[in-house]
């Protein structure tokens, strides 16, 4: 297969366009270094670096390692180059301490140092092991990663998606299960802590001690807070604390100018010839916005002025470039807001047009300026997302000898001394930890300091975030304030921890809160269980429109007293909310009143079950001049499963397709269904591939006998293989897509529901690939994608997938796109289910033509 070959080092520098006013200059490359990934400058300006040779499937070879570099006469080149370590298995992460570095070597965090003066590392041993996946294969691109000295003179690292069971060798304490988390751990206590997160490869503090992450398409994520900083409010859980903050979202525009990858010209070459199946490619963007964000680093060196303090720089690994964004504070938020540079908007701050170009980590040196780990090899896709009809015909490998540091500089720049700070006293230590702006004279100078047993921690302005996070004061006053800024909302409720202080917060929300805040509070007033509060949401909504809001709010009332150990059933027939069911049901009956206030009215109704709601509900069914929604809403409510069974062949398909999915989750309705396609075969074909599988869990026998098998993975892939050959057309693609797929998948334009991934996030992983995963949706599912099941203690399950925990309570995300969260002590037992919510046969409801549309719209 014809391949783009490598360009020696000298010549490199001359296939790279950078911002105007600086210049790329190189600091070591092959042989001196192979294969960089990250670095980690020492207190006297050597450069420990970490070579994964072994990437991307040669874990077992042992071949990664730990370079120190040295550049002895101040030149800017690391003329000076030793193996500090050899033998290593996929090393990630790396930072020093004490003379000597910890690295991340999945499973194991081990310490490293050299005693003799050689350079070379002659005491090791594992500080912490159990890092990764239990009896599973480990994913080269999710392994803990990113070694940073925090501000808190603590290490902290990003564990990525592969999680782990944390111990201490030689300790008794249990596990530290790390699932959806980062963590810290101090190096002379060496006690370990989960911390907030967790994305992929790249972790950086800025100036203040913020913290950034990144992952994929999501190329700039603040942590708004930790753990440690919030003080816990028994009726509130505050929101995930990873949030995006660039401006231009997820999967944000790029502007390469390396050519698309050589094997994608091939591939299309024999398609076109005949040589092999699938599509000829043409008109589909295969690049040109982030897939593969890379290293996020926190620019604050003194080298380039105070108009670069604290830019993001972000790589991309895929497209061959690395980007910028400048953090602002957003005057009307307290969240900050990352933003592309004015004259960076159609161009990148460095980019390369050569494809071997791959920037995956950044630092700031001793010098001030911003250094680049460039991997340099010629393939850096993840080999389980390539088919291996192309990954026969690739050198994975290819690249393994060489790699390149370089270092960006101002233009003017002039190279001061590096300084030795393990020479340096105390007092001048503690000179530059408080007063420099430079990263690594300001980070080393509290770490040596440190070392010595005279801690000092970071300087930083006020925070306003995680102090009001912590306080202990009511803040019912900034209500008003901070209408509509979901995180100054989530202050304000973070705050009232007592029934006296939620009950001052309702009666000052009146006219100033905004309708999310109303909700949240009042799912706070349930949590406490105090009827009086309770009565209070309820008279609140006697009187006034009957709307979304309403029913909203009574919603979460429900939901609150749902955690608390007050029955409903007795709250329910209470007068104050007696009296707004009995009015939700007088307005069901009042053929004048709008719509909307029916819908809301109808969603009271489940609030309080009882016969009488039943026979309205049923009566809506049954009215052919009742609004179409209004019947849609009433069958879903329903639960009568001979009524609905009996009324399918009445319904619109749309409306048998629900009831069907609704009768399916039950044994009793899954017999009524199976009775009903018995005397009417035409319902067979709105039968989903969820029904079926529900189905064949409560009656497996009957359904074998009505409904046929699924055919194996492995056949239906097969069949499948012919839409790869067939032309799609992207706007049939879309309608497939909002049929079968944007019940669990947002699209770019926000339709849909994250719960899957995006649909964006599809569009450079290549047909095949796409149709594998959609026929056979088992072979490979990602960590944060597991499924797991939760059995609760009073009988009750739950399956969905972890969006975020704490000590304190679960939420789960479930495939209806809502969020449920529970306190832990509800839950009885968990388990990982090992397979992917999303259900086997989806093909079964798509031709192959309409398949070939919906790889084009997913494609586009």
């Amino acid at each position: 297969m014809p391949r783009i070959a490598a360009i020696e080092p000298e010549e490199a520098l001359d296939t790279f366009e950078i911002r105007e006013g600086f210049s790329l200059k190189l600091a070591a490359h092959e042989p001196d270094v192979v294969d960089p990934i990250a670095m980690a400058f020492d207190a006297d300006g050597g450069m420990y670096v970490i070579e994964m040779r072994g990437y991307s499937e040669h874990r077992e070879d042992r071949l990664g390692r730990i370079r120190y570099l040295e550049d002895r006469d101040n030149d800017g080149i690391f003329e000076s180059s030793t193996i500090f370590k050899d033998g290593l298995k996929w090393p990630t992460g790396i930072v020093c301490y004490k003379g000597g570095v910890f690295v991340g070597v999945t499973p194991d965090l081990i310490y490293l140092k050299d005693e003799d003066g050689d350079r070379v590392a002659d005491r090791e041993g594992v500080v912490f092991t159990g890092f990764g996946p239990e009896n599973s294969r480990l994913n080269m691109q999710a392994l803990f990663n990113s070694f940073r000295w925090g501000p808190d003179n603590r290490i902290w690292g990003a564990a990525a998606a592969s999680g782990g069971r944390v111990t201490r060798p030689g300790s008794s304490e249990p596990p530290i299960v790390l699932r959806r988390a980062d963590f810290s751990f101090d190096p002379e206590k060496l006690d370990f802590r989960l911390e907030n997160g967790t994305a992929q490869y790249g972790m950086s503090f800025d100036s203040q001690g913020h913290r950034f992450v990144c992952s994929n398409s999501r190329h700039v994520i603040w942590v708004a807070y930790e753990r440690s900083d919030v003080i816990p409010n028994p009726y509130f859980n505050l929101p995930s604390a990873l949030t995006d903050v660039a401006d231009d979202g997820a999967a944000a525009p790029v502007y390469r100018i390396s050519p698309d990858e050589p094997w994608r010209v091939v591939r299309t070459r024999w398609r076109v010839s005949g040589v092999v199946r699938g599509m000829i490619e043409g008109g589909g963007r295969v690049s040109g916005y982030f897939t593969s964000a890379t290293g996020i680093h926190m620019y604050w060196g003194d080298a380039y002025g105070d108009g670069f303090r604290d830019n993001v720089f972000v790589g991309d690994v895929g497209s061959n470039l690395v980007h910028r964004k400048i953090l602002r504070m957003n005057q009307n938020s307290i969240q900050p807001i990352a933003t592309r540079p004015d004259d960076e908007q159609t161009i990148e701050f460095l980019r390369s047009r050569d494809n071997w170009f791959r920037p995956a980590s950044f630092a700031t040196g001793p010098d001030g300026c911003l250094y680049i780990c460039d991997m340099y090899r010629e393939t850096i896709e993840h080999p389980w997302s390539l088919p291996p009809g192309i990954k026969q015909h690739l050198d994975l490998n290819s690249g393994n000898d060489r790699g390149r540091i370089y270092r960006v500089e101002q233009q003017g720049f002039r190279r001061p001394q590096v300084p030795r700070l393990s020479k340096a006293s105390d007092d001048e230590l503690r000179s530059l930890a408080r007063s420099s702006s430079n990263d690594w004279s300001q980070t080393t100078a509290r770490r040596l300091l440190y070392e010595r047993g005279q801690a000092i921690e970071s300087k930083r302005r006020p925070d306003p975030l995680p102090s009001l996070l912590a306080s202990k004061r009511p803040l019912v006053d900034r209500i008003s304030q901070w209408r509509g800024d979901p995180w100054g909302e989530a202050i304000v409720l973070n705050s009232l921890r007592s029934e006296k202080d939620i009950g001052k917060a309702w009666e000052a929300s009146v006219s100033t809160a905004s309708p999310d805040f109303e909700i949240k509070l009042a799912e706070m007033m349930g949590r406490t269980g105090s009827q009086a509060l309770i009565d209070a949401v309820a008279r609140r909504y006697e009187q006034g429109a009957m709307d979304s809001r309403v029913a909203e709010s009574l919603e979460a009332l429900r939901r609150g007293v749902g955690d608390s150990n007050v029955e409903w059933a007795v709250q329910a027939r209470r007068s104050p909310l007696k009296r707004l069911f009995n009015r939700a049901k007088s307005l069901l009956s009042d053929s004048s009143d709008k719509l909307d206030t029916k819908l809301a009215a109808l969603r009271l109704l489940d609030l309080q079950p009882s016969s009488d709601s039943e026979e309205i509900l049923k009566s809506i069914a049954l009215d052919v001049d009742a609004q179409e929604a209004l019947v849609n809403a009433a069958l879903e409510r329903i639960g009568d499963t001979a009524f609905l069974a009996d009324r399918l062949d009445k319904l619109t398909k749309e409306q048998a397709r629900a009831v069907i999915e609704r009768l399916a989750k039950t044994e009793e309705g899954s017999a009524r269904l199976l009775v009903a396609i018995d005397s009417n075969k035409g319902l067979t074909e709105l039968v989903s591939p969820t029904a079926r599988q529900h189905l064949r869990q409560n009656l497996a026998s009957l359904v074998e006998e009505l409904v046929p098998s699924l055919e194996s993975r492995a056949d239906a892939l097969n069949r499948y293989q012919a839409s790869l050959r067939l032309e799609g057309d992207r706007e049939k693609g879309a309608e497939v897509f909002d049929r079968l797929c944007i019940s669990c998948h947002k699209t770019a334009d926000g339709r849909g529901v994250s719960f899957g991934p995006p649909a964006t996030s599809f569009a450079s992983s290549g047909k095949e690939f796409i149709l594998s995963n959609l026929i056979d949706p088992n072979r490979e599912v990602a960590p944060q994608y597991q499924a797991f099941q939760f059995d609760f203690k009073d009988g009750e399950s739950q399956v969905g997938m972890i969006a975020s925990e704490d000590v304190r309570n679960v939420s789960l995300a479930l495939p209806s796109g809502e969020t449920m969260t529970f306190l832990r002590t509800k839950v009885k037992g968990m388990a990982g289910l090992k397979r992917s919510l999303m259900p086997e046969g989806l093909e079964q409801a798509i031709s192959l033509e309409e398949m070939a549309d919906l790889l084009e719209f997913l494609t586009q």
